[in-house]
């Protein structure tokens, strides 16, 4: 049997599915606002320049290669100069049925990108919170050539629309998440985060062993052994990093895995609470409307009721 690596198993289980999302070209002057937005948004650009401001960050001037992960659901702009008064994107891409929504406003297009959503679900949106807002990867750097291949597949996918190209654009779209989430480890963003923590030569051991016995009884001592650290020394470096305590972390992984259950299968609340390391049922409700704010059979019947 092969055990998935950690990346892998986290976004197996926050759900993460990424689709396509319509890019863009332009020409002349031109400015799009988007607004808030749920998940995670990727965007590259394939030809030109750009520049970007997401709202509370400082503005940045992106070139052919470059790309950006938004993290947080904020709001940006992206233009040809962010002096110009934007659109609004639901303006710009409303009724666009291919990949590619237009502004010609002086000839052809000079200006291409591309973009992609992940969407996690609700229940796990909390390992994402402690990522950066905004991560930029530049074209010229180590990570530049993969995200490129990955990009020049995507582009050709799209443009052929062959049979299938939709659900193949897609899978191309997640590797490129993935890619890029992989990046992270080669800039600043690489040190707070789940992705900073599982790379982390001391925490990413405790994740691990988290992660692969959610069900155990765990002791904050016995976590702080499986990382090699002392307990307080423990403590403080997963704050660090992760943002919350290490045992409020354990607590939310094994509430999103119980939601994921019930989500996804038939089994009694019983048995999610002894799979999720509690002996007691009236326990395990209490954990789950700690963390959820509804009792696991309150959360079951709003899901199907929502599906």
């Amino acid at each position: 049997m092969i055990v998935a690596d950690p990346l892998s198993h986290v976004l197996d289980a926050i759900e993460a599915k990424s689709v396509v999302s319509t890019g863009l070209n332009a020409s002349g002057d031109w400015a799009v606002a988007v607004g808030r937005y749920p998940g995670i948004k990727f965007n590259a650009v394939i030809a030109g320049q750009c520049q970007l401001k997401v709202e509370g960050l400082e503005q940045l001037t992106l070139a052919e290669g470059d790309c950006f992960l938004l993290t947080q659901g904020l709001p940006f702009v992206i233009a040809s100069d962010l002096a110009l008064p934007p659109r609004p994107a639901s303006e710009v891409f409303r009724g666009v049925t291919s990949y590619f929504a237009e502004l010609l406003g002086d000839g052809e297009a000079d200006f291409c990108c591309i973009g992609g959503r992940m969407d996690i679900a609700v229940h796990a949106r909390f390992v994402t919170a402690a990522l950066p807002p905004l991560i930029v990867l530049r074209g010229d750097g180590p990570e530049g050539p993969r995200i490129q291949w990955l990009l020049e597949r995507l582009v050709a996918e799209i443009a052929q629309l062959l049979p299938g190209s939709h659900a193949i654009a897609s899978q191309i779209m997640h590797m490129i998440f993935i890619e890029t989430m992989r990046s992270i480890s080669n800039s600043a963003a690489a040190e707070h985060g789940w992705l900073a923590a599982l790379l982390d030569r001391n925490i990413g051991k405790a994740l691990r062993a988290i992660h692969e016995n959610p069900d155990r009884q765990w002791l904050l001592d016995e976590i702080a052994a499986e990382a090699g650290l002392s307990r307080s020394h423990f403590s403080a470096r997963f704050v660090e990093i992760m943002g919350i305590p290490p045992m409020d972390y354990l607590l939310r992984w094994r509430m999103a895995l119980a939601a994921k259950a019930l989500e996804a299968t038939g089994k009694r609340a019983a048995d999610v609470a002894f799979e999720s390391g509690y002996q007691s049922e009236a326990a395990f409700g209490a954990a789950f409307k700690r963390i959820h704010g509804i009792s696991p059979g309150q959360y079951r019947r709003q899901f199907k009721a929502s599906n």
